[in-house]
């Protein structure tokens, strides 16, 4: 397709998966993106206040508890 074509063309509609209710969102135009809504990216925010998302430590040996 020549760049002429292109520019005449229609652009594709880009969708996203949200991360909190796995719903397709828009990607173009979409203020909450990555999230679909204003109310999944609360929530997703209130995960990390609440300190809900956590990487697991490693524990050593010569770790005393």
């Amino acid at each position: 397709m020549s760049a002429a074509e292109d520019a005449g063309a229609t652009p594709r509609k880009r969708e996203v998966t949200c991360p909190t209710c796995r719903q397709r969102a828009a990607w173009h135009r979409n203020p909450h993106r990555p999230f679909c809504s204003l109310t999944c990216r609360l929530i997703d925010l209130g995960m990390w206040l609440d300190e809900g998302y956590r990487i697991p430590e490693e524990t050593r040996e010569n770790d005393v508890p």
